[in-house]
């Protein structure tokens, strides 16, 4: 086996506590719903299992420098339409991270349950439960997210073992290379997306205005006619005038007494 610049991180991820890393890696992806933390992990779980290919199984240097090329590009795609538009990456608020613990749980049990047992020819029973639980992460990724930015990195994680099973079984037929277009066509499209989405105005509640109460002088009309006569008999006496006319009406009313009583 010779040694290449690719093959040299594989040496240490190729063990036991190596896979466990990249496994968890894929896991905290799910439960750390961040693109910062999402897209770097992605890129990582996805160069990490190139690496051990290479290690263990020697392909050619360009097939797994093209691996590595739609890895970078795809993930620099993502990453510029993440720090241009991060708004758009915090649009849509996901499921919170009960749901996504739960749906790991669920994906988990029925693993231990059913118990599938898929073995790839070339491939290590521990290269081949890697490889189906990046790719599971990945559709768990897709399913549970609502913002391009999410889908883009649940793809590029889902292709990543298509990639690692063409690259060994099929060495000649060109389908690493393909992989390798879709993941850079993937990113494109889901930074593209990232950019030109629109980020909706809130709008401003309309609050209804409290009732004012005013409290209004009673107006005189609204006096009761009893309280006029009072007034009126009042200024008459006050005023020369007012007490004359009222004399006068005293003792018209008293020569008038009489005259009715005879009557």
């Amino acid at each position: 086996m010779t040694l290449t610049p690719f093959s040299a991180p594989g040496l240490l991820l190729a063990t036991g506590p190596g896979i466990l890393l990249l496994a968890l890696l894929a896991t905290s992806l799910v439960l750390i719903w961040d693109w910062r933390w999402a897209l770097p992990g992605a890129m990582l779980v996805s160069l990490g299992l190139s690496s051990i290919q290479a290690t263990l199984h020697g392909p050619a240097p360009l097939v797994t420098l093209s691996q590595w090329l739609a890895v970078i590009v795809a993930s620099v795609l993502l990453g510029l339409a993440g720090r241009f538009h991060p708004a758009a990456a915090r649009l849509h608020t996901n499921s919170n991270w009960l749901t996504r613990l739960i749906a790991l749980l669920f994906v988990l049990g029925a693993w231990w349950v059913i118990d599938p047992g898929v073995s790839l020819p070339l491939f290590t029973q521990v290269e081949t439960d890697l490889i189906l639980w990046t790719g599971l992460c990945g559709l768990l990724l897709i399913s549970l997210s609502a913002a391009p930015l999410h889908t883009g990195i649940g793809l590029l994680l889902l292709i990543t073992p298509l990639q690692a099973i063409a690259a060994i079984l099929l060495p000649g037929a060109g389908l690493t290379v393909v992989a390798g277009i879709a993941q850079i066509l993937v990113g494109l499209g889901c930074a593209y997306l990232t950019l030109t989405q629109q980020i909706p105005q809130r709008t401003q509640r309309l609050v209804a205005p409290l009732p004012t109460v005013t409290t209004q002088a009673p107006s005189p009309t609204a006096q009761s006619p009893s309280r006029v006569r009072r007034g009126l008999l009042r200024l008459r006496r006050q005023t020369p005038a007012g007490s004359m006319l009222a004399s006068a009406d005293d003792s018209g009313q008293e020569a008038h007494t009489p005259v009715e009583k005879n009557a």
